[in-house]
This record gives C-alpha cells, sequence and structure tokens, in this order.
C-alpha cells in the first residue's frame, strides 16, 4: 500500500478527521485540499476554495484516489431558502471545483458522499436499497443533485458512498440523540416509527479505504445491516443509559415550531440496507446496534 496516496476534500470534518487516521494506519499517503493556508496539520495540503472554483491542481499530481466529503452540515442552522441553497451549493461547488481541474486522460478514482436522504424521508418502515428510486423531498432531491456532479464530474473511476446516521460515542448524531436519555429523560422524537440507517464511524471509514484500495465504481449504501426504528434506536440506547423511555413521543408539531423543516432529521427516516456492500462480502465491525453502543 505504501507509495498509494488519497487526496481527501473535507478532511477536518467529522468523518474526513475519522478517514484520514484511518487510511493513515493503513499505510496510505494522505493529503487534504483546504482554505486555509496555514493549516494546523502535519499533512501535505493543497489550496482550494471552491466557492471561487479555485484550486492548485498540483494537488492532483499524486493522487489515485479523490475522497470527496465536502459540503455545508445539515445540521448547521435554521434551514431558511438561503442555507437550502447554500447547502445544494457548497456540494455543487466542491465537484464542479474538482472536475474543473482535473488532468486530461486522467486515471483518478472519485469517491463521493452523499447520504439515505437520497430515499426520501418517511415515518413508514418500507425496506430500501441501491435500487430503490430517488424521493422527492428536498432531501432527496439535495442528494440527487449532488450524485449527479459526482457521475459528471469526468473522473476515470467513481463510486458514490450514500453514508447513513453515523454513531461515534463523541462526535455527530449520536451524543445529540441520546442526551436526553444522559438527562434521565426518556423521550422519543415524532411516532417513533421513523427509520434510522445507522453505521458506526470505523465501518465508514473501512468501507471508504476498501472502495479505494478495490477501484471500486458504483452507488453504496454504507448502513449496517440492520436499520430499526427511533423508539428501539432509543431503547437500545437506554439500556447503557439505565433511563426508561416514556411510551409517548414528542409531538412532530412541537418539534417543527421549535426546529422548522429541520425537524424532519429527527422526525422522519429511512430504513436502509447496504444491499451492494454485502454483495461484494463486505464484512461489518458493528452490524447490530447493541454491538455499536456497546463500544461507546
Amino acid at each position: 500500500m505504501q507509495g498509494n496516496t488519497v487526496l481527501i476534500a473535507g478532511g477536518s470534518g467529522f468523518i474526513g478527521r475519522a478517514a484520514t487516521q484511518h487510511f493513515l494506519e493503513q499505510g496510505w499517503n494522505v493529503e487534504w485540499l483546504t482554505r486555509n493556508v496555514q493549516p494546523t496539520t502535519n499533512l501535505k495540503t493543497y489550496f482550494w476554495n471552491p466557492s471561487q472554483r479555485k484550486m492548485d491542481s498540483q494537488a492532483f499530481s499524486t493522487a489515485k484516489v479523490v475522497l470527496n466529503l465536502a459540503g455545508l452540515s445539515l445540521a448547521d442552522g435554521k434551514w431558511t431558502k438561503i442555507r437550502k441553497r447554500d447547502f445544494e451549493q457548497s456540494r455543487i461547488d466542491a465537484l464542479l471545483t474538482l472536475s474543473q481541474h482535473l488532468p486530461p486522460n486522467n486515471t483518478l478514482h472519485l469517491i463521493s458522499a452523499s447520504a439515505t436522504g437520497y430515499y426520501g424521508s418517511t415515518t413508514d418502515d418500507r425496506l430500501v436499497t441501491e435500487s430503490t428510486p430517488v424521493g422527492t423531498d428536498f432531501l432527496a432531491q439535495l442528494c440527487a443533485k449532488w450524485e449527479e456532479a459526482a457521475q459528471n464530474s469526468g473522473f476515470s473511476r467513481i463510486g458514490i458512498a450514500r453514508i447513513g446516521v453515523v454513531l461515534d460515542s463523541a462526535e455527530g448524531a449520536f451524543p445529540v440523540m441520546v442526551k436526553p436519555l444522559r438527562w434521565g429523560i426518556g423521550a422519543v422524537p415524532g411516532k417513533g416509527t421513523q427509520g434510522v440507517s445507522w453505521i458506526h464511524v470505523k465501518d465508514v471509514v473501512r468501507g471508504l479505504e476498501w472502495m479505494a484500495k478495490e477501484s471500486v465504481q458504483g452507488v453504496f449504501n454504507f448502513t449496517a445491516p440492520n436499520p430499526l426504528s427511533m423508539r428501539r434506536f432509543m431503547i437500545e440506547a437506554s439500556k447503557k443509559y439505565r433511563t426508561p423511555v416514556w411510551p409517548i413521543g414528542i409531538p412532530e408539531v412541537f418539534l417543527r415550531a421549535a426546529l422548522g423543516e429541520k425537524s424532519v432529521l429527527a422526525c422522519k427516516g429511512v430504513y436502509a440496507v447496504p444491499e451492494a456492500l454485502l454483495a461484494r462480502n463486505f464484512s461489518f465491525l458493528y452490524p447490530t446496534i447493541s454491538e455499536a453502543i456497546e463500544d461507546f
């Protein structure tokens, strides 16, 4: 593996930092694209500014794989019209910037993030796979445009990772989801039937490195094989914090009044299964929610 270089866009984010550490541990050379001309990292970095479609084209000089995790976090701020536009533009600009600076006749492999929001957010329990059509709501259309930009980017090989709810003990969604339990409040948002397509952060980075190592193309759901309802998720988490879960959930109308359209992240979801990963015999370290929570 020595000598292989992965260039990461969005390396300073939650998944980006975890991926950086994992790739380094597996013997890869890791480099970052960054807006910060004086980065606080020992990694080799190259300047880019996607909003202005600028980047140092030398970033591609040694890269074998480009891992694109760039995009404004959906958890940040209220979903105003301007904010929703920024969510989309940050994702599209990143891919257009990469595309416009590619060397001719490149042999680069792009692995680009997307999300299970591609399938739409509901409260029903239907299972979705990589062949399920795109949904119609804001998140679904955002993901569709994100993936279209990746597929049209001009890289030699292209893989898409539709990432679910990434669980980590200290960062991401898990600390937020279990905060009421830590306070002794067993509150379930909404009806509790909404799907949680979760995945342990260690399986996310293992999956990304597997795609890079095997030069894998195509679309993959990055979710554990066993999605579950929000109520079941909270019940499993409550065992760790020894807090009983309330039989009645927090009405969605209250959460929507407080959070606006962003309440969809808590009150709706999807039951996505990683059919494509399982077909390629990818082995999960944490296939069940109890195993994942036990690790925290």
